[in-house]
């Protein structure tokens, strides 16, 4: 199959913009009869996603606690953990007064990096300790990488003393749990998609915004500047993180969509394993689609055609129907499964399952 166009992807190398804590870099870029849709990766410090996640013109998904291993996020935590900028004295209101002395920032990071160390020490106990962890490594490079981890956390315990007072159960306890003890030190990968922009950078590139939130605001604003979108044709496809040698392999665009929906699931162009897998996306897409995961689909769009449905454009401007508007039931996982299913997630509550499936909508 010809793609003639195919929107701004990973085909060339963009650049990748950091303001303070933050980064971003533009993922796809598209315009259609003047109206711009953008797919942006960016990473920032996890506190501050709830800040992010406020803004309902945006589609976005980000790289989850319940799917990162522990090991992984502590080595990302204990290399590179996040601090704050600056650290200025309390006041009333919700801004910060003037910035501590020199000495005092010194004395708070340096705190700072202790409830980080406490942390980590957490996340290895609940998780397991090396054995339990060690379990669920795979590949001698990988293998010597957590040894290595597991070496440097139990030093920590030493150095603290906290050897005796931290409790390691006989079985370790799943990502979803260990890993959210390491979420304020952590930093955050999202992609998202949008057609209405300066709202979001209005309320973040701001005095107003706390400075975490301003440098996404920023660096955001600073790769859509740096970038020129592509002009699509009605039949072509907005697609982030798909590349010509994605696009070379394609049966077709709704392989390419489904492919780039897998590859927005995860944030990333590659597989977990870290290769390229145009089958393993549309494999990935498709068993999110029967979990009724829906949101890895709004990126995904093309111009609107004839014959589509009101709202097919979703959050984006009316010029784009996404491809989630395009799947039966899209917005009614109920209509997907069996009420003996929905009766399980009621906890047997048959009543509950009955209520549920009464309401209009």
């Amino acid at each position: 199959m010809h793609f003639d166009h195919f929107g701004q992807g990973l085909g060339d190398v963009m650049e990748t913009f950091t303001e303070g804590s933050a980064t971003a870099q533009m993922v796809c870029d598209s315009i259609f009869e003047g109206s711009r849709i953008v797919s942006i990766e960016t990473t920032f410090p996890r506190p501050f996603l709830a800040e992010f996640n406020t803004h309902c013109r945006f589609s976005r998904n980000s790289a989850s606690s319940r799917a990162i291993p522990v090991w992984k996020r502590m080595i990302a935590v204990l290399e590179k953990p996040y601090i704050p900028n600056s650290f200025g004295v309390n006041k009333a209101g919700m801004q910060a007064g003037e910035e501590l002395s020199a000495e005092d920032q010194r004395r708070v990071v340096q705190n700072w990096l202790f409830g980080r160390d406490m942390a980590i020490l957490q996340a290895y106990a609940l998780a397991g300790g090396r054995k339990e962890l060690l379990s669920t490594v795979k590949g001698e490079k990988s293998i010597a990488a957590a040894e290595a981890l597991f070496d440097k956390i139990e030093q920590l315990s030493l150095d603290h003393g906290v050897q005796v007072r931290l409790q390691t159960q006989d079985r370790g306890l799943h990502k979803q749990h260990a890993n959210r003890v390491l979420e304020t030190y952590a930093f955050h990968t999202v992609i998202v998609t949008a057609t209405h922009w300066r709202n979001f950078l209005g309320l973040r590139v701001s005095k107003m915004a706390q400075p975490e939130a301003c440098d996404f605001g920023t660096a955001i604003a600073k790769a859509m500047r740096a970038s020129a979108p592509i002009e699509l044709h009605k039949s072509e496809w907005h697609l982030p993180y798909i590349r010509p040698e994605d696009r070379a392999e394609s049966q077709g665009w709704m392989d390419l969509a489904y492919a780039s929906s897998g590859k927005c699931a995860r944030t990333s162009y590659l597989t977990h394993a870290g290769i390229r897998s145009l089958e393993e996306d549309i494999s990935m897409a498709k068993g999110l689609l029967s979990n009724g995961h829906m949101s890895p689909f709004q990126h995904p769009a093309r111009p609107r055609q004839s014959g589509d449905l009101d709202g097919s454009n979703g959050n984006y401007s009316g010029k784009w129907t996404q491809l989630r508007k395009l799947i039966e039931n899209e917005g009614d996982f109920s209509l997907l499964i069996s009420k003996q299913e929905l009766v399980e997630g009621c906890r047997g509550d048959e009543e509950l399952a009955d209520y549920i499936l009464s309401l209009s909508e």
